[in-house]
């Protein structure tokens, strides 16, 4: 198959000249690729949260006396955001159902049509990690990364050695993270063990949310 395709046209002067042009293959092949390219642009970005905690906001967080700091505390992080530095991030403890997660993804949702953020449940990752199907070098080098429900992973040497990689990994190119746990933050070592509960505990800010289970009062429990 020929790239180009000669074809004679009338001259000047009675004289006749070749004209190099595309052939209709080439033609119908950068047509193609032209579309293609127009489709890619106009599709839209993968939202870094799973669909169940998109709408996870500031503005429909139940606050009350018993955690109107946190929140105060997470709606100052996203204001403040761009000028952090040595990669700060929060740590949420408390109870199941107090609005740990909620609390997080509204920073996620927030600040992610700025920033590159990425959102991991730390059980779940671990288990994708088994297979080879997480990119690490994804949440590594996020601008923000959520992981959440650290420490309810199965314990073990192969799940610390992994979530060392991604914690040290951030820390050593100063990204913040934001993790929850329903672990107080003092028992944090005990469950994750020292090594990682240091890199965890030396860098970020811990808030304690109390209160009823939401998930419960939901139902009328």
């Amino acid at each position: 198959m020929y790239r180009f395709h000669p074809f004679p046209l009338p001259g000047p002067y009675g004289r006749g000249q070749w004209f190099l042009g595309d052939c209709q293959c080439i033609t119908a092949a950068r047509r193609a690729q032209r579309s293609a390219w127009r489709e890619l642009i106009e599709i839209k970005p993968v939202d870094p949260l799973p669909p169940a905690l998109q709408s996870h906001a500031f503005d429909n967080f139940k606050v009350a006396p018993y955690n109107e700091e946190p929140y105060r505390i997470c709606s100052a992080y996203v204001e403040r955001f761009g000028e952090l530095k040595n990669g700060q991030g929060l740590i949420l403890t408390g109870k199941s159902g107090t609005g740990k997660t909620h609390l997080a993804c509204a920073v996620a949702n927030a600040l992610k049509e700025r920033y590159v953020v990425r959102f991991a449940h730390v059980p779940t990752l671990l288990e994708k990690m088994r297979s080879g199907s997480v990119d690490l070098e994804a949440l590594v080098n996020a601008q923000l990364l959520i992981l959440d429900d650290i420490g309810s992973e199965r314990e073990s040497p192969w799940t610390t050695e992994r979530l060392l990689i991604i914690v040290e990994g951030r820390l050593v190119h100063g990204r913040p993270t934001i993790y929850t746990t329903n672990y107080e933050a003092a028992d944090l070592d005990k469950r994750l063990g020292m090594r990682l509960a240091s890199r965890i505990l030396g860098h970020n800010v811990a808030l304690v949310l109390h209160g009823p289970d939401y998930r419960l009062q939901r139902y009328g429990y």
